[in-house]
């Protein structure tokens, strides 16, 4: 069972997605955003109010290698695209039924993001000038960093293959593969297969 840690201040808030996600995973609360309690969880859900306060929040989160959803009620949508680029693994409307929740821890879980879709194409125009800054050498010195099997499962998401084709086109499990792309988002400080295909595409690849 998959550990989140749910950071607000407002029990409500609290309260309604801690009652959504109590049956799936474990969940610890928290009313302050404190690096010390950050690990071991796989993702943690946060107040938008913090990133307003601390900003420096999702570089902290994104170092640490753990994926990040931020909730809030009408934040801006160039803030959420921000959040995104910044390394933040998706946003989510603080009020949205239990069902839209699930579904959105377990597309974050899956290294997917999650965003309004018509903001989709603005996170990748922002992520695509910041890697395009990047100098071929050092993307690939980066990418140094993993093994001959890693490498190869970053081309395919490159590539936008799935895990179940990559399993296939590989000869390993879906479980293996998901064991690859946690080492590799490790690695690379990165949270998402959308930072890995833009990173990986840089290479030329």
């Amino acid at each position: 069972m998959d550990a989140i840690l749910l950071i607000s201040k407002y029990p409500a808030i609290a309260e309604k997605w801690q009652s959504a996600l109590a049956l799936n995973y474990k969940i610890t609360l928290a009313s302050e955003a404190l690096s010390d309690a950050f690990r071991p969880h796989a993702l943690i859900i946060l107040d938008s109010h913090f990133i307003d306060q601390q900003p420096f929040l999702i570089s902290q989160i994104k170092q640490a290698a753990i994926k990040l959803l931020i909730v809030g009620e009408q934040w801006p949508e160039d803030n959420q695209v921000d959040a995104l680029a910044a390394g933040a693994a998706g946003y989510c409307d603080a009020n949205v039924p239990n069902f839209i929740i699930l579904k959105a821890i377990e597309s974050i879980l899956q290294n997917e993001i999650w965003i309004q879709r018509h903001l989709i194409h603005k996170v990748l125009a922002t992520l695509v000038n910041s890697t395009t800054s990047l100098q071929p050498a050092l993307v690939d010195a980066k990418l140094a960093n993993l093994s001959k099997r890693e490498r190869a499962v970053a081309q395919l998401i490159g590539e936008g293959t799935s895990n179940k084709a990559i399993a296939a086109r590989l000869f390993i499990s879906e479980r293996t593969v998901k064991a690859h792309l946690t080492s590799i988002f490790s690695k690379l400080k990165i949270t998402n297969r959308l930072h890995l295909g833009l990173l990986f595409k840089k290479t030329g690849n």
